[in-house]
């Protein structure tokens, strides 16, 4: 009789249905002792091979979101910035165009005369 081994974790079984839906399940690589080869219908180093490059996918596309994330995080913050900057040079421009009507009206243009009198 054939028995199968999970080359991952300690899974173990007799019969080869078990191991290869323990391998479709977990993506692991059951090896059969007795000469028998791994369950599934794939080859050790195939199984291997595809688990680590699943592995490496998945580790890529986790930073990549990541860093969109934080960058997606950035241009939030910037944007707010700029909304903030924007609503000060609004509230400047107001009081400045409000001091500039003022100074052209006649009590501020007599005011500002009455100021250079010697």
């Amino acid at each position: 009789m054939t028995h199968y081994q999970c080359g991952s974790c300690s899974f173990q079984s007799d019969h080869l249905g078990e191991a290869q839906q323990h391998s479709q399940e977990t993506g692991h690589v059951c090896i059969g002792k007795n000469g028998a080869g791994p369950a599934g219908g794939k080859s050790s180093k195939a199984g291997v091979a595809v688990t680590a490059g699943a592995s490496v996918l998945a580790a890529t596309a986790t930073t990549a979101l990541g860093v969109l994330a934080w960058k997606y995080k950035g241009l939030q913050s910037m944007a707010a910035g700029l909304v903030v900057q924007l609503a000060e040079s609004t509230a400047e421009n107001e009081s400045l165009k409000s001091e500039n009507d003022y100074l052209k009206s006649a009590t501020g243009a007599s005011k500002t005369l009455k100021s250079y009198d010697c």
